[in-house]
């Protein structure tokens, strides 16, 4: 893996979570996060709302776990320890960081959830640990494919943060900019683990 793929991953992602983090709590008034809150606080389409909350509960905190345990089941089994660390690390790592993160920062959620729901809201859990899952199979199975079948799998792989986030801010469970940053925490920190998945592999001479 090139290096600078995963610099530039740390990049954007440390970018995207710093222009959330501005969002939210040194420039609010420059922020969307009022205005989509009240937008959808008002359930504009609630024939939506259960596909919605089915789709948010797909990336809730069991459901993860489950990925997660049945991807590095699945690495490990067949030999792949580096690369099951390397999930353990992105995924894991994301939705241990996030909890962290939510915990000391106790930013409130939008009062008029679609959803019940009383953790703190910055950054969002969902958020971060659908773009660290959808890295993860990216770096796992698809980047080596070719270029033609890299770019429709990986768009296809993209979609799913985009529409988890999107589940968040259709439930009001999060303000967008709890969202902007939960996908650039997911980058970031996958982006930390990558050096597993390129360190070569130790010849042993026969005795």
């Amino acid at each position: 893996m090139k290096r600078s793929l995963s610099v530039s991953l740390f990049a954007a992602g440390s970018l995207l979570f710093l222009i959330g983090a501005l969002f939210a709590f040194l420039f609010p008034e420059y922020s969307p996060d009022r205005a989509l809150s009240a937008y959808f606080a008002e359930e504009p389409l609630p024939q939506l709302t259960p596909a919605i909350t089915l789709l948010t509960r797909l990336n809730s905190p069991p459901a993860v776990l489950l990925y997660l345990l049945l991807l590095s089941a699945r690495l490990f089994s067949r030999g792949k320890r580096r690369e099951t660390l390397f999930v353990w690390t992105a995924i894991g790592g994301t939705a241990l960081i996030n909890s962290l993160l939510k915990s000391l920062i106790a930013r409130p959620r939008p009062e008029l959830r679609l959803v019940e729901i009383h953790t703190p809201s910055f950054p969002s859990w969902h958020s971060s640990t659908s773009m660290a899952l959808a890295l993860s199979l990216w770096f796992l199975f698809v980047r080596n494919l070719p270029p033609d079948r890299r770019n429709a799998l990986g768009g296809l792989l993209l979609l799913w943060p985009l529409l988890i986030g999107f589940s968040r801010l259709f439930l009001n469970a999060h303000w967008f900019s709890d969202i902007l940053a939960g996908w650039g925490l997911g980058m970031l920190l996958t982006s930390l683990g990558t050096p597993l998945l390129s360190r070569p592999e130790k010849n042993h001479a026969a005795a």
